[in-house]
């Protein structure tokens, strides 16, 4: 920045205060640099506009974004919404890849600093569609099967099934331990009905369900809670995956239900 640039703006003790905060805001929205050549960084982005010297100088991070704002502030009529139109959605991406996603309030608090500093886009960042949801943490398929195999598995589970989802094949590794799951009901109960009304038939005095772990006051409820539980399975559960049209799930979601599928064979009692 050569000496002889006429300053666009003055910057008094309330601009200032004003560029602290901003400064302060912005601090989490990007990192100043990064190692990695195609990260998004304030840095990066100074730079595109020719002005990645205004961070120089120093080593502390709010330092020198408030020291870079200030002379973009001083100096630059419309820069200021250039610079921030490109930090926003980078600081959305990299804030959602750290899983501590952008804020409204964050944007909220953004628009009021720029409009206090004479900024106003306030009809843009109100546009802005923000999504504070966290996403899942996604588990490779790898890592599960060897949380299954190490995993006290009902025989029943860790036969067919178990290799099923080895092979790849979710959503069928779960229909798969279901109808085993049913079929052994069957023949356990000597009843003809299937699916849902099998279990809502079986089930219903509890003869069928080892409750020995459970305390006698609480037997009731378990029951009548496991009929349900096992009526769902095959409405939610069976019934859907059994349709060859249904949606692929992911590793983790049928990882969850196989799970599910062998805590109801835990309490179903063994043959005598």
């Amino acid at each position: 920045m050569g000496k002889s640039r006429r300053s666009v703006r003055k910057v008094t003790a309330a601009k200032k205060v004003e560029l602290s905060r901003l400064a302060n805001l912005l601090y989490e929205f990007l990192p100043l640099t990064s190692h990695s050549a195609s990260a998004t960084t304030f840095k990066t982005i100074f730079s595109g506009s020719s002005i990645g010297h205004y961070l120089d100088g120093e080593t502390n991070k709010r330092k020198a974004l408030e020291k870079g704002w200030r002379n973009v502030y001083r100096y630059h009529e419309r820069l200021p919404q250039k610079l921030i139109r490109k930090m926003v959605p980078a600081a959305i991406d990299y804030r959602m890849y750290k899983r501590n996603p952008l804020t409204q309030g964050e944007i909220n608090e953004l628009s009021e600093i720029l409009a206090n500093l004479g900024i106003d886009i306030r009809g843009e960042l109100a546009a802005i569609e923000i999504d504070e949801t966290l996403p899942r943490i996604k588990i490779p398929p790898q890592e599960l099967q060897e949380r299954l195999r190490n995993h006290d598995l009902d025989p029943q589970i860790s036969s067919e099934p178990l290799q099923l989802f080895c092979d790849g094949h979710f959503n069928e590794a779960v229909r798969k331990a279901l109808e085993i799951f049913e079929a052994q009901v069957r023949r356990q109960s000597g009843s003809s009905k299937f699916g849902r009304d099998l279990m809502a038939t079986v089930f219903g005095d509890g003869s069928l369900i080892n409750t020995e772990t459970v305390k006698p006051e609480n037997q009731a409820d378990f029951v009548g809670g496991y009929k349900f539980l096992t009526m769902g399975s095959m409405a939610a559960i069976r019934n859907v995956f059994s349709h060859g049209n249904e949606e692929s799930r992911s590793p983790e979601e049928c990882f969850e239900m196989l799970l599910f599928i062998n805590w109801l064979f835990r309490y179903l009692k063994v043959d005598a």
